[in-house]
C-alpha cells in the first residue's frame, strides 16, 4: 500500500506555489475512501502553500473516459484554473489534453507522466512501485519476506513527486523538499480521512 495522500500533498503544494490565478483544479476518477485520499492530500497541500487559493473539483466517476476528463478540465480552465491535478487513470489523459490545448499546467499521477506532454506536465504524484518491488525482491533473496500489509510513505521512499523537475523553479523545488522533511519528521501530518481533513480545513472537499 502507498500513502497517496502524502504524494498528493506535495503536488498540491507545488500547485499552490505555481498558480498565478489563485485557482487550481482537481479531477477525480471515482469517489471512494481510497481515491478521496488523493483529494484530501492535494487540497491540504494547495491551501498550506497558498491559503488564498480556490480548488475547483470534479468527479468523472470513471477511470477510462478520456472525453469526460477533457470536458471537466476544460470547465475548470474556464473557471480560472491554471494548474489541474488528475487522479483518474486513463480519464486523466483527457485532462492532460485539455491542459495542453489551453496552455496551462497539468499534474500527473502514479508514475512520472512527463513524457506524455513534456511542456504541460508540471510534476506528478508518484507511487514508487520500483522501490517496493526492489525491497520485496531483496527480502525474497535474503529469506526474510513475511506476509502482511506494508504501507510505503515518504520516509520509506514509497511516494514522492516525479524525478523529472524541468518545469519546476528552484524556489518551488526547494520549498517542496523542505515540506518533505517536515512530513517525514512529523511536523506536518497530511490528512487522509474525511474526519482529519475537515478538522484542519473545514468542509471544503466536495467529492466525498
Amino acid at each position: 500500500m502507498f500513502e497517496q495522500a502524502q504524494a498528493s500533498y506535495l503536488v498540491g503544494y507545488v500547485a499552490g506555489l505555481t498558480t498565478e490565478s489563485n485557482t487550481v483544479g482537481f479531477v477525480l476518477g471515482m469517489s471512494t475512501d481510497t481515491m478521496n485520499q488523493f483529494g484530501y492530500g492535494y487540497l491540504a497541500g494547495v491551501l498550506d502553500a497558498n491559503p488564498e487559493a480556490t480548488v475547483l473539483q470534479q468527479n468523472a466517476n470513471s477511470f477510462s473516459d478520456t472525453a469526460t476528463g477533457k470536458s471537466m478540465a476544460t470547465a475548470e480552465i474556464t473557471g480560472g484554473a491554471d494548474v489541474i491535478f488528475h487522479a483518474a487513470g486513463a480519464t486523466g489523459l483527457g485532462v492532460i489534453e485539455a491542459c495542453t490545448e489551453n496552455g496551462i499546467w497539468a499534474i500527473g499521477v502514479d508514475s512520472d507522466q512527463s513524457s506524455i506532454a513534456p511542456e504541460t506536465i508540471l510534476t506528478s504524484a508518484m507511487k514508487r512501485v520500483d522501490n517496493a518491488c526492489y525491497d520485496v525482491a531483496q527480502q525474497c533473496l535474503e529469506g526474510t519476506l513475511e506476509s502482511g500489509v506494508i504501507t510505503y510513505d515518504l520516509a520509506s521512499e514509497g511516494v514522492d513527486i516525479a524525478p523529472t523537475t524541468d518545469n519546476l523553479s528552484d524556489d518551488v523545488l526547494e520549498a517542496v523538499n523542505e515540506v518533505k522533511e517536515q512530513i517525514i519528521n512529523g511536523d506536518i501530518v497530511v490528512p487522509s480521512t474525511q474526519e482529519d481533513f475537515e478538522a484542519a480545513y473545514g468542509d471544503i472537499y466536495e467529492l466525498d
